[in-house]
């Protein structure tokens, strides 16, 4: 026995002296070595966990990581301050009759609460952070998460559906417009996502410190069966009626063109004027296409991929890099992985980017930004920036005719 200890301390010895892999006489017995203790396996995380899935696509994808983890914060600066820039702005022309403006509120109002539930969600699988890992707090957050992500496109619908009955039968739609028929729309389609969301407490739960899931037939049927209604029919119907209303509003413009304006002797120059204004102070068609297009086409990619998930599992977290690096499961992980995360930062731009929509396709939307952000000098009215510069234009040749009396 002590000649066994002598041998195996030597062995430790030249490791130490030479750094060679040396094995031990008890590894040199066994035809069957743990790989965890091999010197190429560097993420020393208990297996299976988010901490060793994070590390391993550290060494082969390094830069995907880099690119998940801050253009996702990028995107929160932008979607946090252009939430709440619209959500300012546009409750300003709430009205009865204006619905438009409540749902695009309403879904500012939901970016937001996506985006503070996307923090909380980013912290765990980009970061490998604890932050949903208890037992109840799991559940209910991916109730909150889901109901957020089905808020979105059914509040697309809801105002395409609404823009759509506006275009085809003008009259009726205006006459049902009179009617406070928006908060109730807002309320069934709150009711729906929440509906839908709510059997994902059956979905997830709290195994070996971590929150999974799902690991029964029932959730996983769910979750395909809401998610392909949710993100694949909702949207291509959508996208069906946007259609329409695009060949309806080109119809009625080649009409409206041809005939002879409504202001001239019908009504009072007034009530015409009034009525312009109107019509420019409330979400144009073109604004809500554009919203509606942008959320179809961002969507329907991160749907497909978030299908292919069970096509391309993780291999074996016991082998070492040297080997998840040839290994043919984990390379096509890896590769789904990658074109997840670049697909997934596009689709979050969908929650950040409506801003943007706005300033281009809303001219009441840019003139009240314009206000707000006054202190800017590009943004100003040209009528202030004519104003300033004539008042120092002013200024300077009292200073001029002054230093010559002197």
């Amino acid at each position: 026995k002590k000649i066994y200890q002598i041998k195996v301390q030597s062995y430790i010895v030249l490791q130490v002296l030479f750094g060679a892999n040396v094995q031990t006489p008890e590894m040199e017995n066994s035809s069957d070595v743990d790989v965890t203790n091999n010197t190429d396996f560097r993420c020393s995380v208990s297996n299976g966990s988010m901490e060793a899935l994070i590390c391993i696509i550290s060494e082969f994808a390094p830069m995907t990581i880099w690119f998940d983890r801050y253009m996702t914060i990028f995107w929160y600066c932008v979607g946090f301050t252009g939430n709440s820039i619209t959500i300012k702005i546009w409750s300003k022309r709430v009205s009865r009759t204006n619905i438009s403006a409540l749902y695009l509120i309403v879904l500012a109002f939901t970016d937001l609460f996506y985006l503070v539930l996307h923090v909380i969600q980013e912290l765990k699988f980009a970061w490998g952070i604890q932050t949903v890992d208890l037992n109840g707090w799991c559940q209910a957050f991916f109730v909150l998460y889901m109901f957020a992500m089905y808020m979105s496109p059914l509040l697309i619908l809801g105002f395409t559906i609404e823009r759509f009955l506006s275009i085809i039968n003008p009259f009726k739609s205006q006459r049902f417009s009179t009617t406070n028929r928006g908060p109730f729309e807002i309320s069934g389609i709150t009711s729906l996502a929440l509906v839908l969301a709510l059997p994902q407490i059956f979905c997830w739960d709290v195994l070996y410190g971590e929150c999974q899931g799902p690991f029964s037939d029932f959730p996983s049927v769910w979750n395909w069966v809401s998610d392909s209604l949710v993100f694949v029919i909702f949207p291509v119907t959508s996208l069906v009626l946007n259609s329409l209303v695009m060949r309806a509003a080109s119809k009625a413009d080649r009409v409206r063109r041809n005939t002879v304006p409504l202001c001239r002797g019908l009504v009072t120059p007034d009530r015409c004027a009034s009525r312009q204004n109107k019509n420019k102070r409330n979400p144009s068609t073109l604004t809500l296409m554009c919203v509606s297009f942008y959320r179809i086409i961002t969507v329907i990619p991160v749907s497909i991929l978030f299908a292919l998930q069970g096509e391309f599992p993780h291999g074996s977290f016991e082998l070492p890099l040297s080997r998840i690096a040839v290994d043919r499961v984990w390379r096509n992980y890896i590769t789904w992985y990658k074109a997840k995360k670049a697909v997934d930062e596009i689709g979050l731009s969908q929650y950040c980017c409506n801003i943007f929509i706005y300033l281009v396709t809303a001219h009441h939307f840019r003139r009240e930004m314009k206000k707000l952000f006054r202190f800017v000098p590009f943004l100003r009215p040209p009528e202030e920036l004519s104003d300033t510069f004539n008042t120092t234009t002013v200024e300077m040749s009292v200073m001029k005719t002054r230093i010559r009396e002197d």
